[in-house]
């Protein structure tokens, strides 16, 4: 490309960033701004995700004529941004018009603690606790993957939620357990003049009047932002951002519901509870929380009673050689590994910077996968080596301590 550090094939723009090359899909393009960073004008685009471009970047003119061709982009402000110069200034030149998706109804039937109805014909209503396969088989929506590989599903037909009957409803599939009930559904919602009157109506017909909505989140300048439970189990979250300061605005409003039904039976693990037989354990001599969710990993259970009595409370590791299972035994519930899947374990050091310390307890597996399962103080697993060596016959690796800037 003649040393160039910008162009534009087909309908990807490439860019140099950091050393290296980003990309951008045009065809994805929702919006763009003028913005002055560190003294260097950047034009900003949203395309699937942010993308800072640098007109300093050798080529840049040839490429931003080519955009003004495709896109009426405010040529007049960008040079005036450009020209100018001022720290921090942040001016939107182009922005997608949407159509209005989302209708607010006057008359439905209140069944939203079951859950939400699909307009086929006839309509269907589908629980809250439906799985990923049960509605991936339904044929009420259809996959799609983003520029970036990430899985989607997205309603066939418009869905009515309570009061509002939305276009296209979609969720994120990728890396869910697809027997778990479905734990997010979002949208992002237009009016017809893509502006926070979404955001307003929502506001109006789910959250009362006088109420003190700092319960809920905030209303600021920049951004206004409300969570709050829906229907028992279910808690909806609606967001509006605004041109101020970090936040760009793109008319939408981020609506989502989240289910934090809990789901105790997934805990269950008495078929292997019965025949287990600890070989070996060791102790971390006080409580550490797993941060992995029974939702997210079906090796997570309760904790074996057996595990409970040997350590007394505190955390720490057993080995079943009988059953070849490593167990890692949190607060409230345990983690239950087939001992084959494990490669090596890593403890990394962080240090404390702008950021605080701590250490992370890591498990790679055969797959090439890893867990993030307990979080301490800096160095605090380090004393533990030795011993989990002993323990599981798999090596331990403490990579060179970083600084969390």
């Amino acid at each position: 490309m003649d040393n160039k550090e910008i162009w534009i094939t087909d309908n990807t723009l490439f860019y140099r960033e950091r050393g290296g090359m980003e990309t951008a899909n045009i065809g994805a393009l929702r919006y763009a701004y003028a913005q002055v960073l560190g003294g260097v004008p950047y034009l900003f685009l949203f395309a699937d995700h942010q993308h800072y471009i640098s007109t300093e970047l050798l080529g840049f003119e040839d490429v931003y004529r080519e955009l003004s061709k495709l896109f009426p982009l405010d040529n007049q402000a960008f040079l005036r941004v450009c020209k100018e110069k001022k720290e921090d200034e942040k001016v939107k030149i182009w922005a997608k018009k949407e159509s209005q998706n989302y209708q607010i109804l006057r008359e439905y039937d209140n069944n939203t603690d079951l859950g939400y109805e699909v307009y086929t014909e006839p309509k269907r209503t589908i629980t809250w606790d439906t799985t990923y396969e049960e509605l991936e088989a339904s044929g009420l929506v259809e996959g799609y993957f983003s520029d970036y590989g990430t899985k989607y599903l997205r309603f066939k037909h418009p869905v009515r939620i309570e009061g509002v009957l939305i276009n296209q409803l979609e969720l994120y599939v990728d890396n869910v357990l697809p027997n778990r009930p479905i734990m997010e559904y979002f949208v992002d919602l237009y009016d017809e003049t893509n502006t926070d009157k979404s955001y307003k109506e929502l506001r109006e017909l789910w959250i009362d009047e006088g109420v003190d909505i700092d319960q809920y989140g905030y209303e600021r300048s920049d951004q206004c932002y409300l969570r709050f439970e829906f229907t028992d189990g279910i808690d909806a979250l609606i967001c509006y951002t605004y041109d101020e300061e970090s936040g760009y605005d793109d008319g939408s409003t981020s609506l989502h519901f989240y289910n934090v039904r809990e789901y105790p039976s997934f805990l269950e693990n008495k078929a292997y509870e019965d025949v287990m037989e600890i070989s070996d354990f060791m102790s971390f001599c006080k409580p550490l929380d797993i941060s992995i969710s029974h939702m997210d990993n079906d090796g997570i259970k309760h904790i074996p009673p057996k595990a409970k009595a040997l350590l007394n409370a505190k955390s720490g590791i057993w080995v079943d050689q009988l059953n070849q299972k490593v167990g890692f035994v949190g607060v409230d519930t345990a983690l239950v590994l087939d001992s084959r899947q494990i490669a090596h374990f890593e403890f990394q050091n962080v240090l404390p910077a702008k950021g605080g310390g701590y250490a992370d307890f890591t498990v790679h597996l055969t797959t090439g996968n890893y867990l993030y399962i307990f979080t301490e103080d800096t160095y605090y697993f380090d004393q533990f080596a030795a011993r989990l060596r002993q323990l599981t016959r798999k090596k331990v690796i403490i990579p060179e301590a970083y600084y969390n800037c």
